[in-house]
C-alpha cells in the first residue's frame, strides 16, 4: 500500500524551526513510501481509508514546533494521521486513535479505571511503540490506504452525515471534551474564542451545540472566517483580541516598556490559535476570576503568567478526549450542519508537497483522499 512516512532528523528539525514557512517542502522528512499492508493484532480490524485530515499538530512535528519535551511519548519512522475517515466492510466509520492500555494489552491505569483514558499513564508500555495512531512506529495512521483500529475505538457514521462532516470527528471531540471540562458545568456569562482555524470554528459549533446560550464572541482574521463563525453560532466578530476588548469598553493601562494591563474582560476564553502571543493577549482578555480553556497549542513561549496570579485567572489545557468524549461527537455529526464548509481541498498522497503548502496557509482543513 501507498503511505506518507515521517522519518525524523535533527538537522532538518533544526532548520525548519528556524526557517518555517521559509523551508522548502519537498525538504520536510516527509516520503510518499511502499508498505505491506498492516496485519491486525488481536481485537484489531483492518480498515480503508477514505479521507484523512492534516492537523495543525502534524503541521508543528513537520516544521518544529512541537515541545521536544513530548518526543518520548511518541515513536518514529511513522505513517502520520489521526483524524480518520474510513471504510470497514463497506460501513463508514471514524477512529479514535488513542492507544491506551487496554489496546496495548496491559490492566488499566488509575487514569483508564476511572474513564480518563486520553490520560493514560503507559502511553509507553505494552504491547506498541509508544503513540497513538499517526505518531507510533507499530501502526500506520490515516495517511494511507490501509491502517489497523482496535474495534473499541471504531465508530459508525450516520448515513445522513457527509464525509467531509465525518472527517471532522477527531478534532470536533477534542472541543467537545475541552469545553464539557472546563465550561460546561458552569457556563459563563459569554465567551470569547480567540482563533479562525478549524478548532476555533468547532468551538463556536460545540458551544451552541451543548446548549450555551449566551454572546459568543470571535477573534478571526479572515473575512470568510468571520463570516462561517457568525453562521456556526458567533454573535460578533473582530480581527484581534485587543478590538474585542476595546468594543466592550474593557479599561486598559499601560505599564512599563509598552506593556498594557486590563481591568474586566470576558467570563471566558477558549484559545483556539496556538498562536503564542494570542495567549498572552487572552490572559488579560479574561475577567478577574475567569476561565481560559486552552484548545491550541502554542509550544515552546516566553509567557507573562502574572494576569493569571494577579487577577485569579483559571488556565486549563485539553489536547485529546476520553471515550465518552469522542462518543458524544460521533452522536453530535447529524446535527451539526454546515461544519462540512470548514474542510477545503482534497488531495491524493501523491500530492502531499501540494497539500501541506494548503494547509500552511491556512484557511480550509487541508484533507488526504488516498
Amino acid at each position: 500500500m501507498r503511505a506518507l512516512n515521517f522519518t525524523p532528523s535533527i538537522p532538518r528539525y533544526v532548520f525548519a524551526k528556524l526557517l518555517d514557512g521559509r523551508y522548502p517542502v519537498r525538504s520536510l522528512p516527509l516520503h510518499l513510501v511502499h508498505l505491506p499492508e498492516p496485519t491486525p493484532p488481536r481485537g484489531f480490524e483492518r480498515l480503508k481509508v477514505r479521507l484523512a485530515g492534516v492537523c495543525g499538530s502534524d503541521l508543528a512535528l513537520l516544521y518544529g514546533k512541537s515541545s521536544p519535551a513530548l518526543a518520548p511519548f511518541y515513536s518514529f519512522p511513522a505513517v502520520l494521521g489521526h483524524e480518520i475517515l474510513a471504510e470497514l466492510g463497506g460501513v463508514r466509520v471514524v477512529v479514535n486513535p488513542l492507544l491506551t492500555c487496554h489496546e496495548r494489552g496491559l490492566p488499566d491505569c488509575p487514569a483508564c479505571a476511572k474513564g480518563d483514558d486520553h490520560r493514560c499513564q503507559n502511553l509507553t508500555e505494552g504491547n506498541f511503540r509508544p503513540g497513538i495512531l499517526g505518531y507510533c512506529s507499530d501502526l500506520p495512521g490515516g495517511w494511507s490506504e490501509r491502517l489497523v483500529a482496535h474495534r473499541e475505538r471504531i465508530f459508525p457514521v450516520a448515513e445522513s452525515v457527509p464525509d467531509e462532516r465525518a472527517v471532522l470527528t477527531e478534532p470536533l471531540a477534542v472541543v467537545v471534551h475541552g469545553v464539557q471540562q472546563a465550561l460546561a458545568k458552569d457556563w459563563p456569562d459569554e465567551i470569547l474564542v480567540v482563533g479562525g482555524g478549524t478548532i476555533g470554528l468547532l468551538s463556536v459549533a460545540v458551544l451552541r451545540a451543548l446548549g450555551f446560550e449566551g454572546p459568543i464572541h470571535a477573534v478571526v482574521r479572515r473575512d470568510h472566517a468571520a463570516q462561517r463563525a457568525r453562521a456556526l453560532g458567533a454573535n460578533v466578530t473582530y480581527p484581534s483580541v485587543r478590538e474585542a476588548q476595546k468594543a466592550q469598553k474593557y479599561v486598559s493601562y499601560r505599564g512599563l516598556l509598552g506593556k498594557r494591563a486590563w481591568r474586566g474582560g470576558f467570563g471566558a476564553v477558549i484559545e483556539a490559535s496556538g498562536n503564542p502571543a494570542a495567549l498572552q493577549d487572552s490572559s488579560w482578555a479574561v475577567a478577574e476570576g475567569g476561565r481560559i480553556l486552552l484548545l491550541g497549542s502554542p509550544g515552546g513561549a516566553l509567557h507573562d503568567f502574572s494576569p493569571y496570579w494577579f487577577r485569579e485567572v483559571r488556565l486549563l489545557g485539553s489536547h485529546a478526549y476520553n471515550w465518552d468524549a469522542f462518543a458524544t461527537a460521533v452522536k453530535l455529526l447529524p446535527e451539526l450542519e454546515g461544519i462540512e464548509a470548514l474542510v477545503g481541498q482534497q488531495f491524493g498522497l501523491e500530492s502531499w508537497p501540494e497539500a501541506i503548502r494548503a494547509a500552511k496557509r491556512g484557511g480550509a482543513k487541508v484533507v488526504f483522499k488516498p
